[in-house]
């Protein structure tokens, strides 16, 4: 079964791959070699091809627990019946199939039953406590069952199994922003964006936090850029007789080509603003006008950069944009479309 597309920002995945045992020309099938067939055709998103492989090896065997997780994940992307009774047979058979609770809890959240829901993704969470994801679940669960005290300190107790993560905030971040939690949805993302600039870009292309359009504080965080240079770290700035202009001047596709002409690889995720525009490589890319229009391109080395390579970069990158920005105006045709704002 594929992740669920609900609430629950962690991924669930399905299965554990069971390693193959040998088999020699003249054994019969072997069920755990079997089993690893059918889950390599459900990773391949083939789960017609699964239920051929589990359907017989069921009807011989129907005492393998896992051979029931599997069919009951087959018969769940393919929407057919039988995937939730699979699911209970495999954990009458065998409690401690961790992936079976996680996948009964899924079904249970899309048809909305979140007590059994609940239930069952603690039941997952007791086989492995050190797994972070499962107080994400439990968390997000609560706050479609109305209990904001409990799910708020279940994303405590996550963040705390993640410190330092901007990932982990930004998935506590949505589940707030989906369940109408505008102000601990904003703070979380404030928090994410502390630590890595780069979600506020994932966060203007996640349709979760449409719901945050017209909120003045989500407004002012997607605004500002309140990057601060790490102290020791090389900074490097250029003016060009060529305007930023919200992204529709011709400094930004320079600056994408002269990237492209030197061969640096850079985020795919560029942000765009009507005052500024990011990209991300091995150096922080910023551009902007300043007060008289011209546009300027500010530098800044990433950490792990080394001097002579900063130097090298920063210095190259800077004269290839007014080398693209010749090359333009030599041209003379219309710009580029700059990427669309996200």
């Amino acid at each position: 079964m594929k992740p669920v597309q609900t609430i629950l920002a962690a991924s669930i995945a399905i299965g554990a791959l069971l390693a193959p045992a040998p088999l020699s020309a003249a054994a019969k099938p072997d069920p755990a070699q079997q089993l690893a067939a059918a889950q390599a055709k459900l990773d391949a998103d083939d789960p017609q091809g699964a239920l051929a492989i589990l359907d017989p090896l069921l009807k011989r065997d129907g005492k393998l627990a896992h051979g029931y997780l599997l069919r009951g994940t087959a018969r769940l992307m393919l929407g057919t019946a039988g995937g939730k009774e699979d699911l209970d047979k495999a954990l009458a058979l065998d409690p401690t199939l961790r992936q079976a609770w996680l996948d009964r809890a899924a079904v249970a959240v899309s048809e909305k039953r979140y007590e059994a829901a609940l239930a069952d993704f603690q039941k997952a969470r007791d086989l492995d406590p050190a797994d972070a994801d499962g107080l994400l679940n439990i968390g997000a669960v609560e706050l479609l069952l109305g209990r904001l005290d409990a799910a708020s300190q279940s994303f405590q107790q996550f963040l705390g199994q993640r410190p330092g993560d901007a990932s982990a905030h930004f998935l506590v971040a949505k589940n707030y922003a989906l369940t109408g939690y505008a102000g601990l949805a904003v703070q979380g993302l404030q928090q994410a964006i502390a630590l890595d600039e780069r979600v506020r870009a994932a966060a203007r292309g996640d349709g979760a936090f449409s719901s945050l359009a017209s909120n003045p504080r989500y407004q002012e965080l997607m605004r500002k850029d309140s990057f601060k240079l790490p102290a020791g770290l090389p900074y490097a700035e250029r003016f060009y007789p060529a305007a930023y202009r919200q992204g529709q001047g011709p400094l930004l596709p320079a600056t994408l080509d002269a990237l492209q002409s030197l061969g640096e690889p850079f985020d795919s995720r560029v942000e765009v603003t009507p005052d500024w525009a990011l990209l991300w490589g091995a150096m922080r890319i910023k551009l902007s006008d300043d007060a008289k229009g011209q546009g300027v391109v500010t530098l800044s080395a990433r950490p792990g950069l080394s001097t002579a390579d900063w130097e090298q970069k920063s210095a190259k990158l800077l004269d290839t944009i007014l080398i693209q920005l010749a090359k333009r105006r030599t041209m003379g045709g219309p710009p580029k479309p700059a990427p669309p704002a996200r």
